[in-house]
């Protein structure tokens, strides 16, 4: 009797140990299925189009600085984050007055926002906003020459290490005119040429990269000032 409760005592705990893994299993394929649905969710987009069309779009943005560069231009799909409910979308083109409007946003599919602007006649305001947009393309002119920038600031690097090698060269050179026991021939002639050659070429390419260098800071500074 003791020996048949031992063996179905150790029956039923080998069965929870091997269901235990089963329901841990099954606990974490149903995990990782709810991970891809959420995961497959379509990317959501609002559309908007304007009259006049190309008018600027501003999403999120509780002060809206027109001199910035938009974040869309109509006609235009906004990306929507997985989650937002609402979109806070302002609208600008000089002449019309700015609209800001928040939009609620459909659960599954692409919503649609169609906007009439309304034309202003205040000069005052059409004078502020032409003023805006002269301000945006400095700004604008301003990045592009920061990047640019880059190309004289490269060039001068370049020069740099160049420079460094053709004074080197012109050490080594010397070191071998001055340990030369033969002060005559082809060959004792060959290493001062060649001194005299990497010399000249390590005070070009000096000049070069200090030339190039001054164009970078140059225009770096007109950049910055521009884009501010």
């Amino acid at each position: 009797m003791t020996l048949r409760f031992l063996v179905f005592l150790a029956a039923v705990l080998y069965g929870i140990s091997i269901a235990s893994p089963v329901q841990d299993s099954t606990q974490a394929q149903a995990k990782d299925s709810t991970a891809t649905i959420k995961t497959s969710q379509p990317q959501r987009y609002l559309h908007v189009a304007t009259n006049p069309t190309m008018s600027d779009i501003y999403v999120n943005k509780l002060h809206t600085d027109f001199s910035s560069k938009p974040n869309y231009v109509s006609p235009g799909f906004i990306k929507v984050p997985q989650g937002d409910t609402t979109v806070r979308v302002t609208l600008f083109q000089a002449g019309y007055r700015d609209t800001t409007i928040n939009i609620s946003l459909s659960e599954k599919d692409t919503s649609y926002l169609i906007v009439a602007l309304r034309q202003s006649y205040d000069t005052e305001l059409i004078d502020a906003q032409n003023k805006l947009l002269a301000q945006r393309k400095r700004k604008l002119l301003g990045h592009k020459l920061i990047w640019a920038s880059l190309v004289p600031f490269a060039a001068s690097a370049v020069s740099a290490i160049v420079t460094h090698k053709y004074i080197q060269d012109a050490k080594d050179d010397h070191k071998a005119i001055e340990n030369s026991r033969i002060r005559k021939g082809d060959s004792y002639q060959d290493k001062k040429d060649s001194f005299a050659d990497n010399r000249d070429k390590a005070k070009r390419a000096k000049v070069i990269g200090g030339t190039t260098l001054g164009v970078g800071i140059v225009v770096l500074s007109a950049g910055l000032i521009l884009s501010f």
